[in-house]
């Protein structure tokens, strides 16, 4: 190899290395920007900023643990919700930190995160915020969600508390609770205990729950639970009760969620028969959706 060859050789790794840095410098320089854009006050730059640094991955880690302990609410929720997505096991101890922060959304997000990250160690935090009556109702939807993420037994009995419906005392109160709910159900579904299918089953009439999308995700939360592996036979018989109960449901949608919920699951011989006969009753029913749910 001659020497202007080598000289040639040398030009083109120099050129290369100097563009190789400026391209990471333009990269540390956007990242800078987005940060900066996702702490302001403005919520479409904050959530197109956090939608671009998502895609960054592991690099944001550090910065991220940084901000997620910031006392600027904006900035602790956001860097919270981009944890979660990039799945940082170590912002666990952090977030679970923030449960009692005085800003309800930093709590919202770092309990929703925490199911994201299956942190463990923080259900019994999360089955005190869904149980607490006096808490902000988006945190106790997001503390139900975050549940659903470890889908831990112990906390049946408080997501039990955030199911029972609580009359509305003034004639013209609209009751929102609704939704928690219904994340309440479904997370007593992913958990599949013989306990959770007991408190899904005591609310599944509507002289129990009122409201039909209640109904209708505890229907669909007590097939999850009875198909799962953790439900035993007093509470399989306990959850068909309450599904053939609720396969006569005056409301439509809720047929349907039962019927489909009974063709998943097999019932003990002793129930075989009913499930049997209801399924049966089911294929000539008036709504088009619910013989569909029965034929399968």
């Amino acid at each position: 190899m001659n020497r202007r060859t080598v000289v040639i050789m040398l030009i083109i790794l120099v050129v290369a290395a100097g563009g190789y840095y400026l391209t990471y410098l333009q990269q540390v320089g956007k990242t800078a920007e987005l940060l900066e854009a996702m702490m302001s006050g403005d919520h479409k730059d904050g959530a197109e900023a956090m939608t671009q640094l998502g895609r960054r991955g592991v690099r944001l880690y550090p910065q991220l643990i940084v901000l997620a302990q910031s006392q600027d609410p904006e900035t602790a929720w956001r860097s919270a919700v981009l944890l979660g997505e990039l799945g940082n096991p170590g912002a666990a101890e952090i977030l679970s930190g923030r449960l009692s922060d005085p800003n309800a959304t930093v709590r919202a997000a770092a309990a929703q995160t925490l199911g994201w990250l299956r942190a463990g160690q923080a259900a019994a935090a999360l089955g005190e915020l869904v149980a607490n009556e006096g808490e902000e109702l988006v945190v106790r939807i997001s503390a139900a969600r975050g549940l659903g993420g470890l889908a831990a037994p112990e906390a049946a009995p408080k997501l039990g508390q955030a199911l029972k419906y609580q009359p509305v005392v003034a004639e013209d109160a609209v009751d929102d609770s609704w939704q928690l709910r219904v994340e309440a159900a479904r997370t007593l579904g992913a958990v599949g205990t013989g306990q959770a299918v007991a408190k899904l089953a005591g609310q599944a009439t509507s002289g129990a729950e009122p409201d039909i999308r209640v109904r209708t995700a505890i229907a669909y939360a007590l097939g999850d639970a009875l198909s799962s592996d953790g439900c035993d036979e007093e509470g399989l018989t306990a959850g068909l009760d309450a599904l053939i109960a609720a396969a006569r449901d005056e409301v439509g949608d809720v047929r349907i969620a039962a019927v489909s919920s009974l063709r998943r699951i097999s019932p003990p011989e002793e129930q075989a028969s009913r499930a049997e006969s209801l399924l049966e009753a089911a294929a000539r029913d008036p709504h088009y959706w619910v013989r569909e749910a029965a034929g399968g």
